[in-house]
């Protein structure tokens, strides 16, 4: 059995309470109400509104003669229609928008009876459309187009208008569905609560954020900022916020219109990829080496220099990539065409780079340095650029010199064993064995000849044996000077007077009293050596004189002669050890004079040769002192 008629309505009643209100808003016809009596508009929807070209606001409490809408029928016409017919044919209705645009739509309209009773206005447009394909229609389709479009991009899209209600001074009025997606937030929670939007924002981010804001809206231009906000859960969120100031063209209404992107794994991946290379610069800096960055050949620029540089040259980076040429100007210059073509087979060829030269460090130094590099190329293959590190081997270096001054040295030490210990030797043996087999039967003069022979080649053979011990001494540094107050006058005289390495060359003195704090064999040591050294290299009959004599802060030994002098470039070497002179009449060790400048250095002093003024060589010896006695 069918329901009664009376029940059916009285459960839809419910469903359709407001269904008229929704249907009147929401059509896409132009829809007016307004009385009979005055023509004052009660209420209008969105579609009479835009076609129109003003705001419910603007119609409502005006008059359908106020706006015009009547006069290209007929103001009075129109109304004794409507009240006579209760209908008013569709004519082309002629006005002015508030902007001063000039339209035309369709109207038509109707009475509806009642106490007070009123008229309905229908409006379209005039163009040959029909209702449904109306102006408003095409607006409205066009907002479903772009709201399908915004809220399916990975953002969130929002509009903001100005509020002076609002605790933010802004309101939203549209959050695209994303924010749930993205913060967990819904969009009615945005439009609802004003303070959300300040509330979201990161503690640390929030006092710039809205400095930003405000000056963006106090000078009307572009927001663009970078911020974290919490989402509901907690979690942070990066956001890159891009935003504009819009005016409505028709109603003159400005809001903001903006757009959210979700930056968070570009800024993880940023802070990885930034500790990544703080990781790697801290281990390039930390390197026992300079890396650095360069580009092929002389003009080329150097991209980076780690801070090592510094350290080991004494230029700053940042002084080494403003030098327009670091490379030409500071490298030996006996070992730049080496480099040079180094780099350009590298260049040619693709293979690694490999270099050692001397650079001039910062203060003056010269570093040797071992530059190791490998190409860097384009996709093309191209190369672009070395990538490299220069190793510090100066210590390297000079051990090697060591090394080389260490096997000249054994070679000069075994024919020093083989020549100077061999001769004394087979002197020392001869005359042994001619005492053995003939002492009774040698004349007492020969014996006697034959004994010395024997003491003074053994007391030779002692002394070189002394010196290579001594010698031994200084380099491994276990020797050190027995200092006592000594007249080194009185020492140079009494030593002469004993000494046997002069033979029969006599020695003109100059001696003045100078009481110093020295070691007094080692001085008798360095003395002897110059005076042998003197007598050895020069002719039988030149002079050779000793003098000493006081100096500020110590005293001056000087061993001179009017020999044929030291040429220039051995005045150093000639305190090598086993250097032997060009000049020497006498066989000798090399020893003594490097004892005489090792003796010196240990007394604090230095030993060095000059010119003897009208010829010779004047070979001088300063020894410090803290307390020196003038006469």
């Amino acid at each position: 059995m069918r329901e009664p008629m009376e029940s059916r309505l009285e459960a839809s009643a419910p469903h359709r309470e407001g269904l008229l209100e929704r249907v009147f808003h929401a059509s896409t016809l132009g829809m007016a109400v307004c009385r009979l009596a005055d023509g004052t508009v009660l209420e209008a929807n969105d579609a009479f509104c835009y076609l129109l070209g003003r705001d419910a606001d603007e119609l409502h409490g005006r008059t359908i003669t106020d706006l015009g809408l009547l006069a290209s029928f007929g103001e009075h016409r129109a109304f004794e229609q409507l009240r006579e017919r209760g209908v008013l044919e569709s004519f082309d209705a002629r006005f002015s928008t508030p902007t001063g645009e000039v339209r035309v739509v369709r109207l038509w309209a109707e009475t509806i009876e009642a106490e007070d009773p009123l008229v309905v206005i229908r409006a379209s447009d005039v163009d040959g459309r029909t209702t449904a394909r109306s102006r408003y229609q095409e607006l409205r389709e066009t907002e479903v187009r772009y709201r399908a479009l915004v809220e399916s991009i990975p953002a969130i899209t929002y509009t903001q208008v100005e509020d002076e209600t609002s605790p933010t001074g802004f309101r939203d009025v549209y959050i695209s569905p994303q924010t749930e997606r993205i913060l967990g937030y819904r969009p009615e929670e945005w439009v609802a609560d004003p303070t959300l939007w300040i509330t979201a924002t990161h503690p640390e981010d929030r006092e710039r954020l809205i400095r930003e804001d405000r000056e963006a809206a106090e000078q009307g231009t572009r927001f663009s900022s970078e911020y974290r906000m919490l989402a509901k859960d907690g979690r942070v969120v990066w956001f890159h916020d891009e935003s504009v100031l819009v005016e409505d063209p028709t109603t003159g209404v400005a809001f903001w219109q903006g757009v959210m992107f979700d930056i968070t794994e570009q800024k993880r991946l940023a802070e990885a990829t930034a500790q990544s290379e703080a990781k790697y610069r801290a281990l390039v800096e930390q390197l026992p080496a300079i890396v650095y960055l360069g580009e092929y050949g002389e003009d080329g620029d150097w991209l980076y220099i780690s801070p090592r540089l510094e350290d080991v040259l004494g230029y700053t980076p940042q002084e080494w990539l403003s030098h327009p040429a670091p490379m030409g100007t500071f490298t030996h210059p006996d070992d730049l065409p080496a480099a040079r073509a180094a780099e350009e087979e590298s260049l040619r060829t693709g293979k690694p780079y490999r270099a050692e030269y001397r650079m001039r460090s910062k203060d003056g130094r010269w570093v040797w340095i071992l530059d190791e590099a490998t190409v860097v190329r384009d996709a093309a293959g191209k190369p672009l650029f070395l990538q490299g590190i220069m190793y510090d081997i100066t210590e390297r270096k000079q051990a090697e010199e060591r090394l080389l001054a260490l096997d000249r040295l054994k070679d000069t030490l075994l024919h020093t064993l083989s020549h100077d210990l061999k001769e004394p030797l087979t002197a020392i043996l001869g005359a042994a064995s001619t005492l053995e087999r003939l002492d009774r039967e040698l004349p007492e003069e020969e014996r006697t000849h034959l004994l010395r022979t024997l003491a003074e080649r053994t007391r030779g053979m002692n002394a070189l044996l002394t010196d290579l011990l001594d010698l031994d001494r200084l380099d491994r540094g276990i020797l050190e000077p027995r200092r006592f107050p000594v007249d080194l006058a009185e020492l140079a005289r009494d030593l002469l007077a004993r000494t046997t390495v002069l033979g029969d060359r006599s020695v003109e003195l100059d001696l003045t009293r100078c009481v110093v704090s020295v070691d007094a064999p080692k001085v008798e040591r360095m003395l002897e050596n110059l005076l042998s050294n003197a007598a050895r290299h020069t002719p039988p009959g030149a002079r050779i004189w000793l003098r000493v004599r006081p100096e500020e802060g110590g005293a001056l030994l000087l061993v001179e002669d009017e020999g044929p002098g030291i040429p220039d470039d051995l005045k150093e070497s000639v305190f090598e050890a086993f250097r032997r002179g060009p000049t020497a009449s006498a066989p000798g060790s090399g020893i003594g004079l490097s004892l005489v400048a090792r003796f010196a250095e240990l007394h604090g002093g230095r030993a060095w040769v000059e010119d003897r003024p009208g010829g010779g060589a004047s070979f001088r010896v300063f020894l410090p002192s803290g307390d020196v006695a003038e006469p």
